[in-house]
């Protein structure tokens, strides 16, 4: 399971050098790798949790560059208003009416965003939008760090390894043995860091046990940003 601890992507360096083809890799080389297999492994986990103010003007803002998966959005219409959460938006047309040589720049889009090219679109002109996202850690050198987990430690060194080897084979300068045993350990080690990554630790079982397991049901948690969600059931008797 993910103990949200993260350490240094300079922590794996040293093993990963030590094979023929990787010598000289750099940490910002490990980066993109690690970043891809994030996204290969998919758990909401992986990541870090972050919050961004984004400034909205002329129904747009820019998002941001560390975005990976986005929780949820607010947005307060007046000072002394309750926050609304936002949907996104069904309507496929949504990003167009806010454009300026758009048909129709009145169009009501009921609280909604939609997303294209690093940009939001908002269905409010102007403001402030907060968004709760996931995003990838870093450390004080900019440099993403990795889940303290074994399993994807093992995943990674060898999914670099096979990226390497990929091409070295085609050329024959790999044996087919030795390319298979690093594409076997990869998807042995990547198995095992998806299975612990997506296990429930007892407090989220509970949680979600508590959320879905109701006489009553809520149907809109998403208006109170989930805050409830994980709240028991009570009745008076």
């Amino acid at each position: 399971m993910s103990n949200t601890k993260y350490i240094s992507i300079k922590s794996i360096l040293y093993d990963i050098t030590r094979y023929p083809f990787v010598e000289n890799i750099q940490p910002e080389d490990i980066a993109i790798y690690l970043k891809t297999l994030l996204s290969l492994v998919g758990s909401p986990f992986n990541f870090d949790r972050k919050y961004a103010n984004i400034e909205i003007k002329n129904n747009k803002g820019l998002l941001p560059c560390d975005l990976i998966m986005i929780n949820g959005t607010r947005y307060k219409f007046n000072d002394n208003d309750k926050y609304t959460s936002l949907k996104y938006a069904s309507d496929i047309f949504h990003s167009q009416y806010h454009i300026s040589d758009s048909p129709d720049l009145t169009c009501d889009a009921d609280n909604s965003y939609s997303i294209n090219n690093n940009i939001i679109y908002t269905s409010f002109s102007e403001g402030i939008l907060e968004m709760s996202y996931q995003g990838i850690l870093v450390d004080d050198e900019g440099l993403p760090m990795i889940p303290d987990n074994e399993s994807f430690k093992q995943a990674l060194k060898y999914y670099i390894l096979w990226q390497y080897t990929e091409p070295a084979r085609y050329r024959n300068e790999v044996s087919r043995d030795v390319y298979e045993d690093i594409k076997q350990q990869y998807y042995w080690y990547v198995g095992q860091a998806t299975n612990s990554f997506n296990m429930l630790t007892p407090d989220r079982a509970k949680s979600l046990e508590n959320g879905l397991i109701r006489l009553f049901q809520n149907v809109d948690f998403h208006s109170t940003n989930w805050k409830d969600f994980n709240k028991k059931e009570h009745f008076r008797k």
